[in-house]
């Protein structure tokens, strides 16, 4: 008796001790998310994203966040390296279309993610679930948009004694001929003549009406509406389609704006406006620029003329279409923890947090219920622009899109740009020649591939 009142005793006495010993806390996951390889690498980035991980860490007890980034034109490199090191981190983005093409062998299907939890998507605007979704993989919640449309100078067009371009959508007097119309009447020479004008130095240019120099060639040519729009092939990736009637349409209107019209700036002219240090607008040199949201917050601030935001014109068919960029993050499939990259995930497009996230990247968020939020604050940025041209542009995407997946989509788009650099520097000013020889080279692209696979 006194040896099991013994043992019941030392039993209690090691509970007692058990119980007042300190707990080892529980080991974070620590969720690493590489930026690099799109938006988010300015300085002035850096510390909104510092203070979002500090946000989320301070809230989480399972989970920690690290921002990693890379100098962009390092980014890919190191990516890829960290992956085949089997350093893979768990997210990396924001990620544009193009990226995701690129690399669309590196992500993780989060379809099992979705599926386990009954996922709502809802509240994502549709065109914006769309871009993330493949044949074979989804790709990465949506975050933010970017919708493109024209920023024009106000002062230039008070000068000209023009109206301003339209922001009403159902505007169907706002189209490509139009556009042209009023991008010569803004074209002057050094002695102030305009594109119009019989006395007109296209020599001595020193302000442009319109430009669309940033555009790839495949967002350049999406406006006009090809059956595939921004994808130079069939929808099953096969046949070669980059010299259909809409495409070459679109490339010869834009050489002869440039070489015929002399409203559009040339390779050259358009590096020169680059090379002030400024962008088109900024520079002071161009009336009208077509672009899209990331542009804003990059260009506008301090400008010492007031700029506006115009519906983008309808084509030639009588169609809109506004060419748009989306980001999202990825889940690398060679990255531990995706389970915590997912709930990482998840919270950076959660309707709490996406307009902040935004903010930082310049994106419109992808979620319906953050459209007022978001305005507000964007509005406090950016008073006196019309925001609806932003929001109404969402509805006209293009799709496909202009960076969607192709095969082999390093090669077609190099192929592709090659085809507008020969209209830009005007090796050659004709865009049916220059298209079918792009088309010639896409096919054997495509068989080559195909061959392969």
């Amino acid at each position: 008796m006194k040896r099991k009142f013994t043992w019941i005793l030392s039993s209690l006495l090691c509970l007692s001790l058990i119980a007042v010993m300190p707990v080892a806390a529980q080991e974070k996951v620590k969720v690493v998310i590489f930026v690099g390889l799109g938006t988010g690498t300015d300085p002035e980035q850096i510390p909104p994203q510092e203070a979002l991980a500090e946000r989320f860490n301070s809230t989480h007890d399972n989970i920690e966040i690290e921002f990693l980034i890379a100098p962009h034109e390092e980014a890919t490199t190191r990516l890829l390296a960290m992956i085949a090191g089997g350093n893979a981190p768990q997210l990396v983005g924001p990620n544009g279309i193009s990226t995701i093409a690129q690399l669309l062998d590196s992500w993780t299907d989060i379809t099992p993610f979705i599926e386990a939890e009954k996922f709502d998507s809802s509240d994502f605007y549709g065109p914006a679930v769309a871009l993330n979704e493949y044949p074979t993989i989804n790709t990465g919640l949506p975050l933010g948009l970017y919708p493109s449309f024209i920023i024009y100078n106000i002062d230039m067009f008070d000068a000209a004694g023009l109206d301003y371009p339209p922001s009403d959508f159902s505007d169907k007097s706002w189209n490509m001929d139009k556009l042209r119309e009023i991008g010569m009447k803004l074209t002057l020479d050094a002695n102030g003549h305009d594109a119009t004008s019989p006395d007109f130095d296209p020599e001595n240019i020193v302000q442009w009406g319109y430009g669309d120099q940033w555009s790839e060639i495949r967002g350049l040519v999406a406006r006009e509406g090809a059956p595939d729009v921004g994808r130079p092939t069939s929808s099953d990736y096969k046949t070669a389609t980059a010299n259909s009637p809409e495409n070459i349409m679109a490339l010869q209107w834009y050489s002869d704006g440039i070489w015929k019209d002399h409203f559009i700036p040339n390779l050259e002219q358009g590096t020169a406006m680059d090379s002030t240090g400024g962008s088109p607008i900024e520079s002071g040199m161009q009336a009208m620029f077509q672009t899209h949201t990331w542009y804003l917050s990059e260009a506008i601030n301090g400008l010492p003329f007031e700029v506006q935001l115009a519906a983008p014109p309808f084509n030639h068919k009588g169609e809109r279409i506004a060419v748009i960029d989306a980001d999202n993050f990825t889940i690398p499939k060679d990255a531990a923890h995706q389970q915590e990259a997912w709930e990482v995930m998840k919270w950076l497009t959660a309707p709490e947090q996406i307009v902040d996230v935004c903010l930082i990247y310049g994106c419109v968020p992808a979620r319906k219920s953050a459209q007022e939020p978001f305005r507000t604050a964007f509005q406090a940025k950016f008073p006196d622009l019309n925001l609806d041209v932003i929001y109404q542009s969402i509805d006209y995407l293009d799709n496909p899109n202009n960076e969607a997946w192709v095969p082999n989509w390093g090669r077609v788009n190099e192929i592709m740009e090659n085809a507008g650099s020969l209209i830009k520097s005007g090796t050659n000013k004709d865009a049916k020649s220059v298209l079918d020889e792009t088309n010639a080279e896409l096919q054997k692209v495509l068989d080559e591939y195909w061959a392969s696979h």
